[in-house]
């Protein structure tokens, strides 16, 4: 059973949304995932291949870990109309509800959707093929974090 644990984890060590969920998971510890992959190896549990992705592993996720963090210090002074009105969060994928007029985070409106048929805003009915990609707040979002990241990275040059 520890040789497919290791075989799953390293068919996803180099996806990026993996790293990511791990990271933010909030169980992941680098210590453990190192000690796993020192584990793996000394019971020859993976082949060539899939031990040298897997033991990728805890890099990959620490170097995600970093890049969450400084996105996260980034958003920090977002301008209102980037987050959530409902979380209060960084927006990522907004959209648009119909019913409302309302543009909020997509994860945070399917998340209501699951248990409430309604836009939460106004009560009325509301369901997730009715709504629609804020496409023109989105490019304002990535044209702003780029430019954030650019202020970053010619400060850090000095």
């Amino acid at each position: 059973m520890l040789a497919d644990l290791c075989e799953i984890f390293s068919s996803y060590s180099d996806a990026i949304l993996f790293q990511e969920h791990c990271a933010k998971s909030g169980y992941y510890t680098n210590d453990l995932m190192t000690k796993a992959v020192k584990t793996c190896a000394k019971l020859k549990l993976l082949k060539d291949e899939k031990m040298d992705l897997f033991s990728s592993l805890p890099d990959n996720i620490e170097a995600i870990s970093k890049t969450i963090e400084d996105d996260e210090a980034l958003f920090m002074d977002a301008p209102d109309e980037f987050l959530d009105p409902l979380m209060c969060t960084f927006m990522k994928d907004p959209v648009f509800l119909p019913t409302s007029g309302t543009i909020i985070d997509r994860s945070t409106i399917t998340q209501h959707l699951l248990n409430d048929p309604h836009d939460p805003f106004n009560r009325k009915e509301l369901s997730i093929d009715m709504i629609t990609p804020a496409t023109e707040l989105k490019e304002r979002i990535v044209a702003w974090i780029q430019q954030k990241r650019n202020e970053k990275e010619s400060s850090a040059m000095e």
